[in-house]
């Protein structure tokens, strides 16, 4: 398919030199979505010094470009507020015009990362989505209200100008190939804000961070190779490598107008210990090429499995506190806990089931700190700190209050205390009010230290009454 899409567009370049063709990339096309209430980038290729005209159905303005000495040309359009009437782009240059059918204005998306983001509605091998097969039967239903454009995993060293992936209206023929943890964010924003949603989702499974970046970030980190000669030599799996997801998936859609991003990564930085710093430069990164410099950005924290070290390794612990240090140290930006989203049997399955809960709790924090709506929590319980009193430690967290409190007053699991020997010991905890959670253990007469969800595999259970887990946490370092 790439291939076939590359010779496509040598072939129409070629031709474009003799016939004035206009040639746009796949995600400017039938059935797109565009972000409403702003000026959103179209652009695309047509003879060098062509003049291209671009006129839409939803006002009389007409938006002038001259292409390039390589063809390239970019127009930025104003956009309406957003409806479920469909609309049209037509784009002239010379005697060629292309019209664009079937376009909605409403809220955009990007979703990126690795395999948990491109996870798909019908789930992977052995890895299945739960209640997958009954959102995709009921997805006819959101036809006109959400559609994905699904970008293919494309290596490249150098900045591609088209990567395949047009857009699809939701309906069970296209739904089964849908990012579930997006498809359950798009749902809630669509219910909520009765706007159609679109998304661009864009992952590569196995990625590292540094596959989003470009090789002038990359050679700045001792650990890996930058350039492609070195980087196909030392690095034999593809989505392992450094570099290929920036050149081949983020470039040729960076012009697209997003409202924002969600994303899912980290599995493969397991054992990365400047895993924020680099997740940082990512978001940087992003709103810097896409223009916002306030752009949105939602991650997932990578839930419970277990890694190298074992189930009570703390690989996977280390690297879900990074991800809350990027969230935390970098404005407009939030994180959702995974740390009770697993089944028990999940442990050595790195994909876990339970997807809806996922974008659910994406969505509510868009709708908090994006759009405004107060009803929905904008934090997780998180640890503020923590005070003895004989062997009780009381645990003190920071926004519980507008979480509704805990899902749960006693039963809680995922708890761990410990004493001056530094041997952690499994602690029975309780609700206590909106001040946080009473840990005790038997086993530990002195306590010094608490956590809560800190190893690789220890599912835990407590979550606001409003749906946001409890965010995993150490008191001491």
């Amino acid at each position: 398919m790439i291939q076939r899409l590359i010779s496509t567009l040598a072939l129409l370049l070629c031709v474009a030199g003799l016939q004035a063709k206009i040639l746009l990339p796949p995600q400017i096309g039938d059935y797109m979505v565009l972000q409403q209430q702003t000026q959103v980038s179209l652009w695309g290729w047509a003879d060098a010094g062509a003049m291209v005209t671009v006129t839409v159905s939803w006002e009389k303005a007409k938006y002038v470009a001259k292409a390039g000495a390589d063809g390239a040309w970019k127009v930025a359009v104003s956009t309406p507020e957003g409806g479920y009437a469909e609309q049209s782009v037509s784009i002239a240059c010379g005697k060629e015009k292309v019209t664009l059918q079937h376009v909605l204005i409403g809220e955009v998306w990007l979703g990126s990362g690795q395999s948990n983001m491109e996870m798909p509605l019908r789930g992977f091998d052995n890895c299945p989505i739960e209640g997958g097969p009954q959102e995709i039967a009921f997805s006819g239903r959101y036809k006109g209200r959400i559609r994905f454009a699904t970008l293919p995993k494309t290596e490249a060293y150098s900045p591609r100008k088209v990567v395949d992936g047009a857009w699809k209206e939701s309906c069970p023929e296209n739904a089964p190939e849908f990012g579930a943890a997006a498809w359950f964010f798009a749902k809630n924003l669509t219910e909520v804000l009765d706007v159609p949603v679109g998304i661009i989702n864009n992952a590569w499974g196995g990625s590292h961070v540094e596959g989003w970046l470009p090789s002038e970030v990359v050679e700045t980190y001792p650990d890996l190779p930058s350039d492609s000669l070195s980087i196909q030599e030392k690095i034999p799996g593809q989505w392992h490598r450094p570099t290929i997801m920036y050149y081949g998936q983020w470039a040729p859609v960076r012009n697209y107008t997003f409202k924002g991003v969600i994303w899912y990564q980290g599995e493969s930085n397991v054992g990365q210990p400047d895993y924020a710093l680099r997740m940082e430069t990512l978001i940087a990164l992003w709103r810097r090429e896409s223009g916002n410099k306030n752009l949105p950005v939602y991650q997932v924290e990578i839930a419970p499995f277990v890694y190298g070290d074992g189930p009570d390794g703390l690989s996977g612990a280390l690297l879900r506190e990074q991800q809350r240090i990027s969230a935390r140290e970098t404005e407009n930006c939030w994180i959702v806990s995974t740390a009770d989203l697993v089944f028990p049997y999940e442990g050595p399955n790195i994909h876990p089931a339970k997807k809806r809960e996922v974008g659910e709790r994406l969505s509510y924090l868009a709708l908090n700190h994006t759009y405004g709506k107060w009803m929905f929590p904008g934090a997780a319980p998180t640890y503020h700190s923590m005070k003895v009193e004989g062997q009780d430690v009381y645990v003190q967290m920071d926004h519980v209050y507008e979480n509704g409190g805990f899902n749960r007053m006693e039963a809680i699991e995922g708890f761990e205390v410990c004493g001056a020997d530094g041997v952690w010991y499994p602690a029975q905890a309780w609700a206590n009010g909106m001040e946080g959670v009473k840990v005790y253990s038997a086993q530990v007469a002195a306590p010094v230290a608490v956590r809560y969800a800190f190893r690789n595999w220890l599912p835990a259970n407590l979550t606001g009454a409003k749906g946001l887990a409890v965010e995993p946490f150490r008191s001491d370092q």
